[in-house]
């Protein structure tokens, strides 16, 4: 690597490091609108000067089902695009989230720093790795003069909940480009993910006949007692060998001891290694809901889908994390890549065909909880490395060119 260059980057540490401190202060949990149009405005003055074309994209709204068994619309916070070169003959898409899985009311509020670590909310997952990509970009376009690669920024705001409202535009611009780069945490030790298992969430409402306890036992048909059979069913779909887990997640409903509860609804989780598992067990689902809608005096309803395709290594996939670990040599850092059953963007990335890298974002653990951390030279480090991946990209158009159309 460019010695200039790597110094230049390491020289930016320290300003990108109080950045992260700033960014981690603010709210910015997936249902907190207000904290989230913060972090769009701070990221849209980070990002600007940098880009030819700035643009502000209203999420999609969804409709789900929540633990009371309501339908209601969610919405979500702006989607930001950030797009250079538009008309070079290479495009990269880089992709990140600003949202948190923190709510406004979460303890966990303000970042600490202590001997080279930073514990704080959305530290790792993904506000400093958000900034990691952008001092890359930044170094990029200090030094690249041949205008092969072009790129485009996604920063959404609904990761944390499945990107149910950027999927489609996540979609539509993975068509246009050669190659992602998303930017998750990696694990403490350095380590990348690979293949990823697809995920689904998904929600059945029981319905049953409301009785009087006492006097009137008899005629009731108590919802939940429907739903911990089917919760027993749905455990046993699990299937570590496959794997397949189905985690029954919360299980909710009635009123008071002396009534019949004539309601109940279970969320869950389903996670498969592969399309075909997925497929297997929505036709699995719409049994169970079949056959309990069979029973006398009962209803059950099935709401929810599978919304992150499992991501499988394609050769295309391959050649980008050989490329990538290669980088990785140059840098004097071995790097591995492993299995996770964990979810991010790059699944929908992958199932739309554009090979990707979803973790070159910094050093960290402990995402989700209030022990978050991210380690702070990884800053430079992955910054880096992204740097060294975006001119290999570029030095080796012509092979993502025939690339994308041998998959045409």
């Amino acid at each position: 690597m460019n010695s200039d260059t790597q110094k230049w980057i390491a020289a930016q540490q320290e300003e990108v490091l109080n950045t992260v401190l700033e960014l981690s202060s603010i709210n910015s949990g997936t249902g907190n609108l207000a904290g989230l149009a913060l972090m769009r405005d701070e990221f849209e003055k980070l990002f600007s000067p940098l880009s030819d074309e700035q643009q502000v994209i209203q999420s999609a709204p969804t409709e789900r089902v929540n633990f009371l068994g309501e339908s209601l619309i969610e919405n979500y916070g702006d989607i930001l695009s950030f797009v250079k070169r538009p008309a070079a003959p290479v495009q990269v898409l880089l992709v990140g989230h600003m949202d948190t899985v923190f709510p406004k009311t979460h303890h966990f509020q303000s970042p600490t720093l202590n001997d080279g670590v930073v514990n704080g909310p959305g530290t790792a997952d993904m506000k400093a790795g958000i900034l990691t990509m952008l001092t890359a970009l930044r170094a990029f376009e200090n030094s690249q003069t041949d205008n092969k690669v072009g790129w485009r920024v996604i920063l959404n705001a609904d990761e944390e909940t499945g990107s149910h409202g950027s999927a489609a535009l996540l979609a539509s611009a993975a068509l246009q480009a050669h190659v992602g780069m998303i930017y998750e945490p990696a694990l403490p030790d350095g380590t990348l993910a690979g293949a990823r298992k697809g995920s689904g969430n998904f929600t059945f409402v029981a319905s049953g006949l409301g009785a009087h306890a006492g006097r009137e036992f008899s005629k009731g048909r108590n919802a939940i007692l429907l739903l911990a059979e089917v919760a027993q069913v749905l455990a046993g779909l699990t299937d570590i060998e496959k794997g397949i887990t189905v985690n029954v997640a919360r299980i909710s409903g009635g009123t008071v001891f002396n009534v019949v509860p004539d309601q109940a609804v279970c969320q869950f989780n389903i996670r498969c290694e592969t399309a075909e598992d997925q497929l297997a067990l929505a036709t699995k689902l719409e049994e169970i809901e079949a056959h309990y809608n069979g029973r006398e005096g009962f209803g059950l309803k099935l709401s929810g889908s599978f919304s992150r395709p499992p991501k499988v290594i394609s050769p295309a996939n391959s050649l980008l994390m050989n490329w990538t670990q290669e980088c990785g040599q140059a840098l004097n850092i071995d790097l591995h890549f492993k299995a996770t059953g964990g979810c991010c963007d790059g699944n929908n990335l992958a199932a739309a065909g554009l090979p990707n890298i979803d973790t070159l974002g910094v050093l960290g653990d402990h995402i989700h909880t209030d022990k978050e951390y991210m380690v702070v030279n990884s800053l430079t480090e992955r910054a880096c490395l992204s740097y060294l991946l975006l001119n290999k990209i570029s030095n080796c158009a012509d092979d993502l060119l025939s690339m994308k159309e041998r998959n045409n």
